[in-house]
């Protein structure tokens, strides 16, 4: 089962006094370690080991391991963080990306990443996985919450306005409670019979920007959504009667009727799918290969409860139904307690987050 972890909870890591000058990026750095890691207050941490960590003053820098490789987090200028994924890491570089030279700052090591289709080490020409954090800094609990759902192996960090903010009331769409800053991302290990939660080479990133190395901060992309993937590994309740014109048919779920009513005693809860598209697909032959996406994998801990639509259609109308406080309201459905959630790309609105067993 996963913990979730807020911060709201006592003994979350507290903002800092400035974000700039690696200040948000430290701070960053202190969630995720404290979340993954350490625990904090009442809760143990998830699980992770450190790989290795630098302190350097404006220079911070860490490597986390879910035990199937490192997920490597490097100060970029004064407001962001890179990202860089590894199997394993044998010397860790040195410095922030685009204030010291990127020879020294990307780490050598076994199959790195620093980003989407984009081996390291590279070229600070080419764009580099990251996140924007201006909002981390004193003062910003107003309007930079979050939280993050984590096990041993996999974590969901998630940034939002907090509960009480004027983008949050209960009939906003979920897209409102994460401004373009709101940095969302997911790290660990996929579930899949192909690769198994503990097999080497399980840890995959998704995030939404990236940006050049040479930039003094990745503002690239959107922050706020998942559209980028990458991963160290491919895979290969009325009584019926005659009265009512009672009528029963057996189909298959449309979700552009069943996200009307988000009441419906029955609710599918649609896994999120992990699909493989390169050039080696499993793909039986006088198959058209518009029809050869490979799905292998599911993301964990998610599900999606509504149609793939920007007006979030089921959560809106169903925390209006139950008068919830905010639009973040945690809900229980089908047994489980689900936190909103809207991905925003691709195309993953009207989701939830859950920390149940079941879906970890």
């Amino acid at each position: 089962m996963a913990t979730v972890y807020r911060s709201t909870d006592t003994g979350a890591p507290a903002y800092p006094a400035s974000g700039i000058n690696g200040g948000s990026a430290g701070a960053f750095m202190d969630i995720l370690k404290a979340c993954l890691v350490d625990g904090f207050g009442s809760k143990p941490g998830a699980g992770w080991t450190v790989d290795y960590e630098d302190a350097t003053a404006e220079k911070r820098r860490m490597g986390l391991s879910n035990g199937n490789g490192v997920f490597e987090v490097v100060t970029w200028g004064s407001y962001g963080v890179g990202f860089f994924i590894w199997d394993s890491i044998t010397t860790p570089g040195t410095g922030a990306i685009y204030i010291d030279d990127w020879s020294s700052v990307v780490s050598a090591g076994v199959n790195g990443w620093k980003g989407e289709q984009s081996p390291a080490p590279g070229s600070n020409t080419d764009s580099v996985a990251g996140a924007y954090l201006s909002g981390i800094s004193a003062g910003g609990e107003s309007s930079y919450a979050w939280t993050v759902f984590a096990d041993d192996k996999a974590a969901w960090i998630l940034f939002h306005y907090p509960e009480g903010h004027g983008n949050t009331d209960q009939g906003d769409s979920l897209n409102s409670v994460k401004g373009a800053y709101h940095t969302q991302l997911f790290i660990g290990a996929v579930k899949s019979p192909d690769l198994p939660r503990g097999s080497a080479g399980n840890l995959f990133i998704g995030y939404g920007g990236t940006a050049l190395g040479t930039q003094s901060s990745p503002t690239g992309g959107s922050a706020s959504n998942l559209g980028m993937f990458w991963g160290l590994r491919t895979p290969m309740g009325t009584v019926p009667s005659v009265g009512n014109d009672s009528d029963y048919e057996a189909e298959g779920f449309q979700s552009s009727m069943n996200i009307r009513n988000p009441v419906s005693s029955v609710r599918a809860l649609l896994p999120v799918l992990v699909s493989y598209t390169g050039s080696d697909t499993p793909n039986p032959t006088g198959l058209s290969s518009s029809y050869a996406q490979y799905n292998w994998g599911t993301l964990p801990g998610v599900a999606q409860l509504g149609e793939n639509t920007s007006n979030t259609v089921f959560w809106v109308n169903y925390n209006v139904f139950r008068n919830a406080s905010w639009n973040l309201e945690p809900a229980t459905i089908a047994g489980y307690t689900w936190l909103p959630w809207s991905f925003g790309a691709p195309n993953l609105y009207d989701c939830g987050i859950t920390d149940h067993a079941d879906w970890w």
